[in-house]
């Protein structure tokens, strides 16, 4: 019998706050695999989404910023006729989303839209949100709705019971299911549910090596032109912090419950549950306030979490690992057919507890885009040692991770040429790759 499949995807979501909160661990990492050197494939949100979808980069994907028209959901209806939607349900799930879909949903649509793929949808419509967590709006299988600011109207419990309800109701089918579950949370505003507004109390920003870095002048001018924070941006951070974690309890118990519905049901046994988030964020280090869009550690590396039937409980693993792996990870488990223009590689063996191929990848490409008349590539490789990262704006970074973990003194100016020459030339590779070359 086929496994059903819940893909939990956060927004925003640190691995630093991801391992200050305290039911993570053992609602899925005691029972399954964490992944500790876990990337993105983009450091904002909608290209990173995208790839989730799709198993592609960026740069193949074609979704490449945020915003409409150039980015976000307008950027990405040419390819939603090819998704792990389409293509799970082309394989006999069912198949339904709740919560975030794209950046700028459903601009250039109307606003009933569900894409290809969906046999049920709860959308998120990004055009009418006002605060993310109150006062937002819904496209519910067609019908557009509005939830106010009530206690009962705060979006991630909205969204968990309708998860919920959604896998119950699969499990009498007899059906597989793919339920794609997508909280705001801990996107700022970060508004949190009133239940855990006493909770992390004395929680503060990381204060790591890197936070509110003095010595910049090895960063490149965006970062060099950061004034350094304030004590009043200090304080305020770190309430934002406070309000982060808050904020993602209510996740904690979208799982919980989640996981208790599998339970009750007969599908826990059945069911693999994957936990990540679309990049990072900075939190005080390197001057900045609540910032992606870089190539940091704290925006690069996201959790991700796995349990499921098979799954080498309570173990970790080290290796390369980026989100476009998800798809062709889930269509294997899956039984679905894998298109051979997918650029990820299955996680399959590693979550079995096997050994790596002895081909697994040495590193993983990240991609950011910024926008002059027309997107314009920034890059970075990350291998087990080495961040090497090259700016749209010319400007370059390289950082040796072993000894400078925090990324406080970038090497680009100093480092041996047999060194940063192969990164340099590997980049390059990457990022004009397609289908198996990516891989």
């Amino acid at each position: 019998m086929r496994p059903n499949i819940v893909l939990v995807v956060t927004d925003d979501l640190d691995v630093p706050s991801a391992a200050v909160l305290p039911q993570l661990d053992g609602l899925l990492a005691r029972s399954g695999v964490a992944f500790t050197r876990a990337f993105t494939s983009a450091t904002v949100c909608a290209p990173s989404r995208a790839s989730i979808l799709t198993g592609l980069y960026p740069h193949n994907h074609g979704l490449l910023l945020n915003p409409a028209p150039d980015g976000g959901f307008p950027a990405f209806r040419p390819r939603e006729g090819s998704t792990l939607a389409t293509w799970l349900q082309a394989a006999g799930y069912r198949t339904a989303l709740v919560g975030k879909y794209l950046n700028s949903y459903a601009t250039g649509a109307s606003d009933d839209y569900i894409p290809p793929g969906w046999n049920e949808w709860f959308g998120r419509l990004s055009a009418y949100e006002t605060r993310r967590y109150v006062d937002w709006w819904v496209n519910d299988n067609g019908q557009v709705y509005h939830y106010g600011t009530a206690a009962e109207d705060y979006s991630t419990d909205v969204e968990a019971k309708r998860a919920v309800d959604f896998a119950r109701r699969a499990a009498t089918s007899g059906q597989p299911f793919f339920l794609y579950v997508a909280p705001e949370a801990p996107h700022v505003p970060s508004l949190y549910a009133e239940r855990h507004g006493a909770e992390f109390r004395y929680e503060l920003a990381p204060r790591v090596p890197s936070f509110n870095e003095g010595d910049v002048r090895d960063k490149p001018a965006f970062v060099r032109n950061t004034s350094l924070l304030t004590d009043k941006q200090i304080d305020a951070l770190d309430h934002l912090q406070r309000f982060r974690l808050r904020c993602m309890r209510a996740v904690e118990d979208l799982l919980g419950e989640l996981l208790q519905a599998l339970s009750e049901s007969g599908q826990i046994d059945r069911t693999w549950v994957f936990f990540t988030s679309d990049n990072g964020l900075l939190m005080g280090q390197h001057r900045f306030y609540a910032r992606k869009g870089t190539f940091y550690e704290e925006v690069v590396r996201v959790p991700l979490l796995v349990r499921g039937p098979g799954a080498a409980a309570g173990q970790s693993r080290a290796e390369l690992v980026t989100l476009v792996d998800l798809a062709p990870t889930i269509l294997e488990l899956a039984g679905a057919t894998t298109p051979d223009v997918l650029e990820g590689r299955s996680l399959v063996p590693l979550l079995r507890g096997q050994v790596a191929p002895s081909d697994w990848r040495r590193e993983v490409l990240l991609e950011h885009y910024t926008y002059d008349q027309a997107p314009n590539l920034g890059a970075a490789l990350r291998t087990d040692r080495w961040s090497y990262v090259e700016h749209s704006s010319n400007e370059y970074e390289m950082y040796d991770l072993v000894a400078d973990p925090y990324q406080l003194q970038s090497l680009h100016r100093t480092a041996d040429p047999g060194v940063m020459g192969p990164l340099a030339a590997r980049l390059r590779e990457l990022t004009t790759c397609r289908g198996v070359s990516c891989r």
